[in-house]
């Protein structure tokens, strides 16, 4: 039996593929899968105290057996002699409440590679390739195959496992990395593309193929790998190229990517620095955020009650097109220093505005966090359970963009205690310990700079009135301000004061948004298309009936119901956000408007005379309070008798 110098006996554990543990050259590993199991917990947390409970949970999940603590014990005695050395020494010991396995530095190879990762990203940083080539290429030879290869592994221990591939395709990506740094572009580009086809969405990969494929001559290369990873991304996350991808590929379509940097040439190479202590090992950073909006404004209030602490998820609910989505970004990225861990998104509807799965919408996060497809389970509770055990280490923040109800969100919910949920929705959402933040239109004072911004200085100068009231007149609505405003920039003929006048007409709001450069129209399409008929009915009748605010017995009046019926159908079109509480009178009677996005939606459909007339005409709706402008608005009564509402 061979030995250290200290006299004792040689241990080898190797995790790096399937589990071995070796004595002094004389194989130990257990052959009963659960008690292999149990070695693997211990072994991921070594030298720390491994609680009985966090063991009977990954070996039984949340239905442990009747004797489960018993059978930990059992498990430990078997453990006990796989590791037991000549002489004595223990290295599994009892604590308080359960177990700590001791291993010591270079009897674990996963301390070994993680140690020669370590050295070379400082190599690198100290402008060593070659050092750090070096180091990443030994490190990368300990792997046998996928860690733990061939263990049925619980939640906690499917979540570590996941961790340690993403740290091995860190040091791929890192090892690659040198590569381009010492000019290898020619032989890389091979490599690179079998890594792609392994993980079509992994951003960082693409990012080297492109780089490595340019600098070799091969431009059709680099850019066919970045529309394959687009196409990828929106299909199956819903989300764009991260900017650094996107600002790659139009270097290479205006051939400005710099050229590859030569390292240094120095007559004494300098050696990479001793390995430090093994450590545990932290979740490496993932960013899925889309880009901020550049011209966001106000919402400082909200912005503040978003990072207040206390609450694991927030919910920003409003009507289509108010900037829930664009809030709940801008909130995330300040946060963003909370959350090393990663800043994950996923969109809950598809291309086709239909809700997407639970299960869909787990993968792609679970995606994100490195655990791939392989390595996700099938059905949807189990993948939720996984994706708890793999939050349940990191700080995440994790927004969940426009979710179509409560059943959707709730198997979404990470629940780690240092992660944070941003959701936003059109409808009313009651998720537990969630803070709710209802958003409205911008404030006069907010409305008015969003469109500065939006059409610039000079062209609001010396119409500062017209310039109130068009963003009265557009309800300090984001989605219709931008509309307008784009509108605006772009027909240099008009001034404030024309727009002012158009607006007055909605015929002719209606006409110049139908283009396809608006997103408004089929905003407001989706905002209909989602209601239940009858609903999606009320809403027609209710803004064919007039632009100003109304009460409900104003409603029963239009949709010819009884109080009851009527304050129903309000509450409900309140929770779908397609009808808001207006300003109240000082009578203090609440009253309602539908928003202008909506009324836009029925103005549109309405002129087309694509929808079924209303079985019954609406009587119009006195305006409350009147409207601010110089003339009353047509109302879409009239545009509704002659198109129809479905």
């Amino acid at each position: 039996m061979t030995a250290t110098a200290t006299g004792l006996p040689d241990l080898r554990i190797k995790v790096l593929g399937p589990l071995e543990i070796h004595v002094g050259g004389e194989r130990r590993t257990l052959t009963a899968p659960m008690a292999r199991r149990a070695m693997a917990v211990l072994l991921l947390d070594a030298n720390h105290l491994v609680s009985t409970q966090a063991l009977m949970e990954e070996l039984w999940d949340e239905e442990p057996p009747r004797l489960a603590r018993k059978t930990v014990q059992t498990y430990i005695y078997q453990l006990r002699q796989a590791f037991k050395f000549p002489g004595g020494e223990e290295r599994l010991e009892t604590g308080p409440g359960g177990y700590r396995l001791t291993a010591r530095q270079g009897e674990l190879d996963l301390w070994e590679f993680e140690q020669r990762v370590t050295r070379a990203r400082t190599a690198l940083a100290s402008g060593a390739p070659e050092d750090a080539a070096r180091l990443l290429r030994e490190g990368l030879a300990l792997w046998r195959g996928e860690p733990f290869a061939g263990l049925e592994a619980g939640p906690l221990l499917t979540a570590r496992i996941a961790q340690i591939g993403e740290a091995r395709l860190g040091a791929l990506e890192l090892r690659i990395e040198a590569d381009l740094q010492l000019g290898r572009h020619q032989a890389l580009v091979a490599e690179l593309r079998r890594l792609t086809v392994d993980h079509p969405i992994d951003e960082r990969f693409t990012a080297q193929l492109m780089i490595a494929a340019h600098r070799s001559g091969q431009r059709s290369t680099a850019l066919d790998a970045y529309l394959r990873l687009r196409r990828r991304l929106v299909d199956e996350l819903g989300i764009e190229p991260s900017e650094r991808l996107r600002g790659l590929q139009q270097d290479i379509l205006r051939e400005v990517l710099p050229p590859a940097s030569k390292p240094e040439q120095t007559a004494v190479r300098r050696p990479a620095p001793p390995a430090p202590a093994p450590a545990r090992r932290a979740a490496p950073a993932v960013d899925q955020l889309p880009l901020e909006t550049p011209d966001f404004v106000g919402r400082e209030r909200d912005l503040d009650r978003i990072g207040e602490p206390g609450s694991p998820v927030v919910t920003l609910l409003g009507p289509a097109g108010v900037g829930k989505t664009a809030l709940a970004v801008r909130a995330a990225r300040a946060m963003a220093g909370r959350f090393p861990d990663g800043l994950l998104y996923a969109s809950l509807h598809d291309a086709s505005d239909r809700p997407r799965s639970p299960e869909a919408v787990l993968r792609s996060l679970l995606d994100g966090l490195g655990i791939g497809r392989r390595q996700q389970p099938e059905d949807t509770e189990s993948l939720a359970a996984l994706f708890r055990a793999a939050a349940r280490e990191r700080s995440l923040l994790v927004v969940l963009d426009d979710a179509a109800g409560r059943d959707q969100v709730l198997a979404l919910l990470p629940g780690g205690e240092n992660c944070l949920t941003l959701v936003t929705s059109r409808v009313r959402l009651s998720l537990p310990g969630a803070r709710r933040l209802t958003l409205g239109p911008l404030g006069a004072e907010d409305a008015a700079a969003f469109f500065v911004r939006l059409v610039g200085e000079e062209r609001v100068t010396g119409h500062r009135a017209a310039l109130r009231h068009v963003v009265g007149r557009l309800g300090g609505h984001p989605l219709m301000l931008r509309a307008v405003g784009e509108l605006y920039a772009a027909r240099p003929m008009w001034t404030l004061s024309d727009l002012a006048a158009g607006l007055l007409d909605d015929d002719r709001l209606v006409a110049e948004l139908q283009d396809e450069a608006c997103a408004a129209p089929a905003r407001a399409d989706s905002a209909l298309d989602r209601l239940a008929p009858s609903l999606r009915r009320s809403v027609f009748l209710l803004a064919a009936a007039g632009s100003g605010a109304f009460d409900t017995e104003q409603v029963k009046k239009v949709l010819e119901l009884d109080t009851w019926s009527a304050q129903s159908v309000v509450g409900r079109l309140l929770d779908r956000h397609v009808l808001v509480l207006a300003d109240a009178p000082p009578s203090g009677t609440a009253t309602f408007r539908v928003p202008e996005l909506i009324r836009f939606g029925v103005l549109a459909h309405a002129a087309e005379g694509v929808r079924a007339a209303p079985t019954a005409e609406p009587a119009p709706i006195d305006p409350m309070p009147a409207t601010s402008c110089g003339r009353p608005a047509r109302t879409a009564l009239s545009v509704v008798r002659q198109g129809g509402a479905r």
